[in-house]
């Protein structure tokens, strides 16, 4: 396991979930001589960054200071690449290592990916209203889809009688028995290799 240099967080970049960093916490970590607001104006200027695809503005949030100053606090959460392009560019020691710790933690995030995914082909199903896709569920290798007629034939192989309530109650005892034999037969028939 890695240990944590500055947290990592889910964020939203052009509707998508990706991981992003707080540049203040990347900022103090990387010991820059400049005051934060200075110094990621001109990193964004200086290598062409672009607002909500290398990072997110947010405006006013955050701690406050209660002295002078603080009221026009801009935060700033980049994705990991933009995160490991500002360390590269440092060129110090801090920028190598938070760079190498930026790499491994996406390593681990694919390579717990790739674990949640199974091997092979696997069905979807996809549920519809008014002839427009609304929802999809991946079908797991245990899972099974049925639809009323092979639910019922499938019950009725595993040796169940089925019928309704009101025609049960018709059955005299010796009928239901007859039912019974038939049904553990195709039970046996069905399950015999």
């Amino acid at each position: 396991m890695t240990t944590q240099l500055i947290p990592l967080f889910n964020g939203k970049i052009c509707n998508e979930t990706t991981l992003l960093c707080d540049a203040r916490d990347l900022h103090a970590f990387l010991s820059v001589g400049k005051i934060f607001a200075a110094w990621i104006k001109d990193r964004i200027a200086d290598y062409g960054f672009i607002e909500n695809q290398d990072y997110v503005l947010l405006s006013n949030t955050g701690k406050q200071n209660s002295g002078r100053g603080g009221h026009n606090r801009k935060d700033y959460h980049l994705t990991l690449d933009t995160a490991k392009e500002l360390a590269m560019v440092e060129r110090n020691d801090k920028g190598r290592q938070i760079r190498r710790y930026f790499i491994e933690c996406e390593r681990q995030l694919k390579q717990q990916a790739s674990s949640h995914t199974f091997p092979g082909n696997y069905a979807v199903i996809t549920y519809f209203e008014n002839g427009l896709p609304v929802a999809c569920h991946p079908l797991m290798p245990t899972e099974v889809v049925m639809n009323p007629d092979s639910c019922l034939e499938h019950v009725i192989r595993s040796g169940y009688v089925v019928m309704p309530c009101d025609e049960a109650e018709k059955f005299t005892l010796g009928e239901i028995q007859k039912m019974i034999a038939i049904a553990r037969r195709a039970r046996d028939r069905w399950i015999q290799p």
